[in-house]
C-alpha cells in the first residue's frame, strides 16, 4: 500500500457506523474509541458483536492492556487535535493489517492546515520508496519508511481513515512492565521467580586526567531486580532477537533500561512497535526441550561475552533444576558463524558443558526458553551478586594455567584498527620506562590471561574489552587505562565498583568523526604530565 493511495469517496455524514461496520463484521471483533463516549454507545448499539475496550489511562498499563487484547479490528481517535500524534504513535500499530484507524473530522491533516500528525504523513509521502527492513539506529527513518510504503490514508466525509498492511508488527513491552503483562494476558509464558534488587556497590575510587569526559559524566549505579522467566514456543533469531506471538520479548535488548529500546535487527515503526529486519518464515526449525537463552547482539565478541552473556549464567542452575536435560541456545552471525574456543571455555568454566551449547543459524522456534535478567547492564547497573560468577569462572580458568612467574606491572596492548591509538608505540614507551611489560592478551590461552591479571600489582592498557578481565581479579588492584574522549569505559567502571579496584583514566583527544570508533592520539604535552605523575607515584 502507499500513503495517500486512496481517493475521496462519499459516505453518509450522519454516522461513522457505516464506515466502521465492515471492520466489525468478522468473528469476535474488538475496537477502541478514544474520547467520545456518545459514539462508543452508538457503536455498541449498532454493532452488538463488537467489543469496545476500556483500557487504563496510565500509558504503560494501557499499552499492556491493548497488547493483551489485540490486535484490534478498529480504532476511532479522539476528535480533539491536541496530542493527536502521540495518540497515533501509541495506538495505531495495535491494529491488525487493514483495520481502520478513523480520526473524526481529521481530513484536514491531508491539507495545508495539517497538525503534527498530518505533517509527519506528508513528510513520509514526499520520500522516495525505500525498503523499511534495513538496519537503522534511527526510529525516525524507520517510521517514515513505514508510513511511506505501508500506510494508506484517505479522506471520507471529512474524516481521516488510516490503515497499514504490515503482517508482522510486534509489540515492545519493557522489562519492568513485562511481569504485569504476563499476569494479565492469556499466554503460556510465566514468571518463575523474582529476586529483589541488591544494594548497588559503592562508586569506585576513580579519576580521569587531565580532563574528565564531559559526555561520560559519572552516573549513579542503579539497582535492578532479577526476573527468571519461562517462555513457551518462542522464536530466537540471530543478534539476540526473541519473538513470542506478537511480542518482542524484553530479552531482545542488551540495553533494556534505556528509554528507547533498540536492537539492530528490529525496524521500529513507532516507539513501542517494530518489525523484524529479516521476516520470520512461516516454517522454521524447531528445538524440542528446555534451553537457557545466552545469545547477545554481538555474540562471539569477547567483551560482550564477558559483560552480557556471562551476566546471565546465574540462571543456568535454575534451568537445570527445572529440566536436568536443559541446554543453552545461541545464534550464529555473519561474522561468527561458528562457536569460538574462548566462548566454550568461558561457558565450561561457568559449569555449562561444551556439548550443551547449541548454535542455531537462523530463526528457530524453541519449545521452552528460560531467561534471566542480566546481573550487569552497561551503563546502568551491576549487581554485586555477579562477583560469585566472576569468582567461579576466574578460578576455573586460572586453574588451567601452568605455574610461572608473571610480571608485576602489565600494559595490555591491542592490534585492532578500530578506535586505534595512532601513536601507540610512543605511549607504550612511557609505560616501559616505568617498569611495565607490554603484552597482547590474545597471545595467551584464556586461563593464562586470568592468571596474569591476578598476579599483577598494576594493570594498565588501552580502554576496551582487553581490560575486562579485571572482573576476574578478586583483590582490589590499581588499574590505569588510556583511551579516547569519545569512548566511555563504563564497563570497567562497573567492574571496578564490584571489585573495589582503583581506577585511573587518561583521556586523550579523538579525531576523525567516527563516534565511539574514532581514532585518537596520545599527546605528550597534553596528557604526558598527568600520566607520568600517576606512574611516578606508584
Amino acid at each position: 500500500m502507499a500513503l495517500f493511495g486512496g481517493k475521496r469517496r462519499s459516505r453518509s455524514p450522519s454516522s461513522l457506523v457505516a464506515l466502521l461496520a465492515p471492520a466489525a463484521s468478522g468473528p469476535g471483533p474488538s475496537g477502541l474509541v478514544l474520547g467520545d463516549p456518545v459514539l462508543a454507545a452508538e457503536l455498541r448499539a449498532a454493532l452488538p458483536g463488537l467489543t469496545l475496550l476500556d483500557p487504563p489511562a496510565d500509558p504503560p498499563a494501557r499499552h499492556r492492556a491493548l497488547t493483551a487484547a489485540g490486535p484490534l479490528d478498529l480504532v476511532v481517535d479522539d476528535p480533539d487535535p491536541d496530542d493527536r500524534l502521540r495518540r497515533f504513535n501509541r495506538t495505531f500499530f495495535h491494529l491488525r493489517p487493514g483495520g481502520p484507524y478513523v480520526i473524526p473530522g481529521g481530513a484536514t491533516e491531508l491539507g495545508p492546515d495539517a497538525g503534527p500528525l498530518g505533517r509527519l504523513l506528508q513528510e513520509a509521502a514526499a520520500l522516495p520508496d525505500e525498503p523499511l527492513r534495513e538496519r537503522s539506529t534511527s526510529l525516525d527513518v524507520c517510521r517514515l519508511r513505514a508510513l511511506r510504503s505501508h500506510v494508506r490514508a484517505e479522506a471520507v466525509d471529512g474524516h481521516l481513515v488510516l490503515s497499514h498492511d504490515l503482517p508482522d508488527v510486534h509489540v515492545l513491552i519493557r522489562e519492568e512492565h513485562f511481569d504485569d503483562h504476563l499476569a494479565a494476558a492469556a499466554t503460556p509464558h510465566r514468571v518463575l521467580a523474582v529476586h529483589p534488587a541488591s544494594a548497588p556497590p559503592d562508586e569506585p575510587d576513580a579519576v580521569e586526567l587531565p580532563q574528565p569526559r564531559v559526555q561520560h559524566a559519572e552516573r549513579p549505579i542503579e539497582p535492578a531486580p532479577l526476573h527468571l522467566r519461562d517462555y513457551r514456543d518462542v522464536v530466537v533469531s540471530p543478534y539476540q532477537v526473541v519473538l513470542g506471538d506478537r511480542l518482542v520479548l524484553p530479552d531482545s535488548f542488551r540495553h533494556f533500561p534505556q528509554p528507547n529500546l533498540h536492537n539492530k535487527m528490529l525496524a521500529k515503526v513507532a516507539p513501542m512497535f517494530a518489525v523484524p529486519v529479516t521476516p520470520v518464515p512461516a516454517e522454521v526449525p524447531y528445538l524440542r526441550g528446555t534451553f537457557l537463552h545466552l545469545d547477545n547482539e554481538a555474540r562471539g565478541h569477547f567483551g560482550h561475552l564477558l559483560t552480557e552473556s556471562l551476566s546471565r549464567v546465574w540462571a543456568w542452575p535454575e534451568a537445570l533444576a527445572l529440566d536436568p536435560d536443559a541446554r543453552v541456545v545461541v545464534c550464529a552471525t555473519v561474522k561468527r558463524p561458528r562457536l569460538l574456543e574462548y566462548e566454550l571455555a568461558v561457558y565450561e568454566a561457568a559449569g555449562i558443558p561444551r556439548d550443551h551449547v547449541v548454535l542455531v543459524d537462523g530463526p528457530t522456534r524453541v519449545e521452552r526458553l528460560i531467561s534471566g535478567t542480566p546481573l550487569f547492564s552497561n551503563p546502568y547497573y551491576v549487581d554485586p551478586r555477579i562477583a560469585a560468577t566472576w569468582d567461579a569462572v576466574g578460578d576455573q580458568l586460572a586453574a588451567t594455567a601452568p605455574p610461572r612467574a608473571w610480571p608485576r606491572r602489565i600494559f595490555l596492548s591491542r592490534r585492532e584498527t578500530k578506535r586505534a591509538c595512532v601513536n601507540g608505540p610512543e605511549l607504550e614507551q612511557v609505560f616501559v620506562e616505568h617498569g611495565f611489560e607490554i603484552v597482547f592478551p590474545e597471545d595467551y590461552p584464556l586461563g593464562e590471561q586470568v592468571a596474569m591479571f591476578r598476579a599483577a600489582e598494576v594493570i594498565a592498557g588501552f580502554a576496551g574489552s582487553g581490560m575486562f578481565q579485571i572482573a576476574f581479579v578478586r583483590e582490589p588492584t590499581t588499574v590505569i587505562q588510556v583511551g579516547s574522549e569519545a569512548y566511555g569505559p563504563r564497563n570497567e567502571y562497573l567492574m571496578a565498583a564490584v571489585r573495589r579496584h582503583r581506577l585511573t583514566g587518561i583521556v586523550c583527544q579523538a579525531y576523525g568523526g567516527r563516534g565511539l570508533a574514532a581514532d585518537w592520539r596520545y599527546d605528550e604535552q597534553r596528557e604526558g604530565p598527568a600520566l607520568r605523575a600517576v606512574l611516578g607515584g606508584l
